[in-house]
């Protein structure tokens, strides 16, 4: 029986050698242009050296091959991973190697201690677990109440005096190693007000108070400068290294468009019984040695205040050290110092933070390497 032309379907017969040498040539052609291409590729990292041509593969490149070594003798290292390449850009954006940094020079380390720690003997002890190698010590409190036993009629009457005992401890203490400060609170002081009302600022018929309810001296006071100065030499004869005087300028926080004006208060006279004062409490301890330092507040320094009286200059002129406290605004306190025309830089400047530990604040300052 005969078949019709649609049994066969697509049926096209078996290959033929010729079929097969085509596919074959065409296979080959390709591989033949490919192989053409790659080497015009490559050409561009073909590098000719003494010992012959070498290829240099870029890194995505050798990433397929596995890391390229060079394996003729003598060759070259293998390349460096990219993770470990340490890039200096210098000021002019040029690539140059690192250099290695000088050690920085460590500064010394205060820890403010309660007086008492100095009384009890355990002072030494606590200063040397924290590697402190300085103490500070609140000799004149906000409150008025000194630390220790003074001479001064003004501490007598105004019951802010401590005990001879203090005394005795506090001179055997700083004839030993350890860099003593002593922080006192000037003016603002709720104590010696209450008792000597003629020398306090006024508020009408009653004293003034700042904004943490504490009553305040009057700066302009001779008789208030003298305390001070007076306060500051027995500190000074008692062996301490460095004063810091705070709350030594006129308030400049509180109501104080409610102070009293008068002879007590007028502020086109602050910053010359400012003067006064400093004059006073650095020949107070010159016999002695100690150094007067000056804290001082951001907006003091920036110029942004004028209540106080103190400036820049008498700061430069007097202060041996500036103490600031550390908030972590810009400018920095360095940067304060040097905009505010006081010179010496981070040799002038101590850094002030208070660190919680164990639920208590403690202050400590960073002083100068020298």
């Amino acid at each position: 029986m005969s078949r019709s032309n649609k049994d066969v379907g697509g049926y096209r017969g078996r290959r033929t050698v010729t079929d097969i040498l085509r596919l074959i040539a065409i296979v080959l052609a390709v591989i033949v242009v490919l192989s053409v291409a790659g080497l015009i590729y490559l050409q561009r990292y073909l590098v000719y050296t003494d010992e012959g041509p070498k290829l240099e593969l870029p890194p995505f490149l050798q990433s397929l091959r596995g890391e390229y070594r060079a394996e003729e003798p003598g060759g070259s290292a293998s390349l460096p991973d990219p993770g470990s390449l340490s890039i200096d850009i210098g000021p002019a954006g040029s690539q140059s190697e690192p250099q290695p940094q000088p050690p920085e020079e460590s500064a010394g380390f205060a820890m403010a201690l309660p007086v008492g720690d100095v009384l009890n003997g355990t002072a030494s002890e606590k200063l040397s677990q924290a590697g402190a190698e300085a103490v500070i010590l609140e000799m004149k409190e906000p409150s008025g109440k000194l630390a220790w036993l003074s001479g001064q009629a003004m501490a007598g009457r105004s019951k802010a005096n401590s005990t001879q005992a203090a005394n005795d401890a506090l001179r055997q203490w700083n004839q030993g190693e350890v860099y003593t400060i002593a922080r006192v609170c000037c003016f603002r002081d709720d104590s010696a007000p209450y008792y000597h009302n003629s020398l306090a600022l006024r508020r009408g018929n009653g004293n003034w108070k700042d904004e943490l309810g504490l009553r305040w001296l009057s700066p302009a006071q001779d008789k208030n400068q003298a305390y001070i100065a007076g306060l500051c030499g027995e500190l000074a004869a008692l062996g301490f290294d460095e004063i810091v005087l705070e709350q030594f300028g006129f308030p400049i926080q509180g109501s104080l468009d409610k102070i009293t004006r008068g002879k007590s208060y007028d502020a086109s006279q602050f910053t010359a019984q400012l003067e006064e004062l400093l004059i006073q409490v650095q020949g107070a301890v010159a016999p002695y040695g100690t150094k007067i330092s000056l804290r001082m507040e951001r907006d003091t320094l920036a110029g942004a205040e004028s209540s106080s009286g103190l400036t820049p200059q008498l700061a430069e002129q007097y202060a041996y050290r500036i103490w600031v406290a550390e908030d972590g605004l810009l400018p920095a306190p360095r940067d304060l110092l040097e905009q505010a025309g006081i010179t010496g830089g981070a040799d002038r400047l101590v850094s002030i933070a208070a660190v919680r530990t164990e639920g208590s604040p403690v202050v400590q300052a960073v002083l100068p390497a020298a």
